[in-house]
């Protein structure tokens, strides 16, 4: 694809005010700057909830042994029950 051709009035105002571009390139710079610690912070507290995850679960003993109570299941409720859940039978 052919590079287009550069605008002759930005061109112009290159070449009259070269501050602007300092200014461009800093501004750059400095959002480069801004996302590469906001990087760096997101990695350190992603570490650090990893880390003290670890440490709490070292000092937990093991778990406790759980009864919990049986649950039937709709089948067991029809076989028991003799018609299926939802149709209850009208009396005439």
């Amino acid at each position: 694809m052919p590079e287009p051709s550069p605008d002759p009035r930005r061109r112009h105002l290159e070449l009259e005010r070269p501050e602007a571009r300092r200014v461009g390139r800093l501004a750059v710079s400095l959002l480069g700057i801004g996302i590469v610690a906001i990087a760096a912070w997101g990695l350190l507290i992603l570490w650090h909830l990893v880390r003290r995850g670890r440490l709490i679960r070292e000092r937990l003993g093991p778990p406790r042994p759980v009864r919990l109570p049986e649950v039937e299941t709709e089948t067991e409720i029809e076989a028991t029950s003799g018609q299926p859940e939802g149709h209850e039978s009208e009396a005439p």
